[in-house]
This record gives C-alpha cells, structure tokens and sequence, in this order.
C-alpha cells in the first residue's frame, strides 16, 4: 500500500472503524486495540495501492472514494473486476497467507482509508484469541462479499462478450 502521512489522530480512527460495517458490532475494546494500529490515510486518485502477486503490507477500510479492483486477464490485459466503495475493505491478503495480492487496487478518484499494518495486525490476531475470534468472522465475511461481487461482475462481463455488447469504461 501506499504509504502517504497520517492526517487524523487515533480518536479519529476509533469513531471511523466504529462506523465501518466491518467494526460495527465489534467490543468497544476490540475497536480500541484495532484503532491503536491503524491510521487514517488520503491517498491521491491514480495510486496503487496493492499490486497483484506482490506481498500485500496492510489491510484497509474504505473511508470515502472508490478504488478499482484489476487483474490481468491473458489477451485483454489489465481488466477491472470490481470497484470498492466505502466501507468496504481492500488487502485482506495483508492478512492471510501468503500474503500476497489477489489483484491490484488502483484509486480511481481521491481515497480516504483506515489502514491497518498486515504485520501488526498479524500479531494482534495471534497475541489476542479473544479479538481473533471477533475479528475472524469479519475477514470471512468480507472475503465472502467479495467474492460473490466479483462473481456477479465476471458473469455481466462475460454475457456482454456473448451478446456482443460493448464493455463499460473500466470503472
């Protein structure tokens, strides 16, 4: 991910996870040991946050903005997949091993994210069964929700091609 410099303190980061759908319902503990890792990042439009194949450094919500989901498709090149919106989450891979990405996230307009190192995360995960265990069903379903959206997109993608419809602008 990008590294840009933190702009809001971590009382910022408390309310903004709290008010993510992946921190709802979480303990006010979880949320408080979570948002004492995480920082809150503006990143510029056109920037990379997680390239495909590559380790994945950390795990991220989506504040505001949008970031486009690509993967390289033989003959095709570079296709987008999915675009995520806010609340939703980017570099779950940060997360599970290898650690590598899945695809590559690309801003698509200026980005605002709870960032969460994938290292530190990691050892929270590990050190903390109690968070783990809160934590766990939050990444599985985010994984889930992906997959299903990305799911649905590749079908649209592919009746289009079998109707010969034009594809739309890739984002």
């Amino acid at each position: 991910m990008s590294h840009p410099t933190p702009v809001v303190p971590t009382q910022d980061a408390v309310a903004a996870l709290s008010s993510s759908w992946f921190g709802a319902g979480l303990s006010p503990e979880t949320v408080a040991r979570l948002a004492g890792i995480a920082e809150i990042k503006d990143v510029a439009a056109g920037t990379e946050l997680i390239r495909e194949g590559m380790v994945t450094d950390a795990f991220a919500i989506v504040l505001s903005g949008r970031v486009a989901l690509r993967t390289l498709v033989p003959e095709r090149g570079m296709v987008t997949i999915l675009t995520v919106e806010p609340g939703d989450i980017i570099g779950w891979s940060a997360v599970v091993p290898p650690h590598r990405g899945t695809s590559t996230a690309v801003t698509i307009e200026p980005v605002r994210v709870l960032e969460l190192p994938g290292d530190r995360l990691r050892a929270l995960l590990r050190s903390d069964h109690a968070l783990a265990a809160s934590v766990s069903p939050r990444l599985l379903q985010a994984v889930s929700r992906r997959l299903a959206a990305t799911r649905m997109q590749l079908l649209d993608l592919f009746a289009r091609e079998e109707w010969g419809r034009p594809e739309p602008p890739p984002w």
